[in-house]
């Protein structure tokens, strides 16, 4: 089931974060709580949830159509969550916006199964980043 995250959703998401933070350059814990705090306040954050517990998020930005944060829970990989998870967030969008992700550059042993997610779901390369003091990509998605 795919829902909005409430204030209610930190500690499970905590503990997602724990098994999976390694995959995030850049990654603070802090940060990223107050991150999670704004985008449920602005209802731009959706968890899948499976057996009762989160089995990914996704946080987008709305006005800036920035796809900002997807991360599945590694029990749950390769079943479908992010691709259910961006599918729902484009409903949030109209024919013709551009939404766009950053992530890892082609070639990046990190970035090979954030990439192949994101061209499944019909994403293009775009320009290359530096994020972090890290070699990134920006991807965009043509609804």
């Amino acid at each position: 089931m795919i829902r909005y995250v409430t204030k209610s959703d930190e500690r499970q998401i905590v503990s997602m974060m724990e098994l999976v933070k390694d995959d995030f350059a850049g990654y603070k814990e802090k940060e990223f709580l107050q991150a999670v705090h704004n985008a449920v306040s602005n209802e731009e954050a959706i968890m899948e949830e499976e057996d009762g517990r989160i089995a990914g998020l996704l946080i987008c930005a709305k006005e800036t159509k920035e796809l900002s944060f997807l991360a599945v829970h590694p029990e749950y990989r390769k079943k479908g969550v992010a691709k259910r998870l961006i599918m729902k967030m484009a409903e949030w969008f109209t024919f013709g916006d551009i939404i766009s992700v950053v992530t890892f550059r082609e070639g990046d042993p990190k970035g090979i199964p954030a990439r192949a997610c994101y061209h499944a779901c019909g994403f293009v390369d775009d320009e290359k980043l530096i994020v972090f003091d890290y070699p990134c990509q920006r991807l965009v998605l043509r609804l």
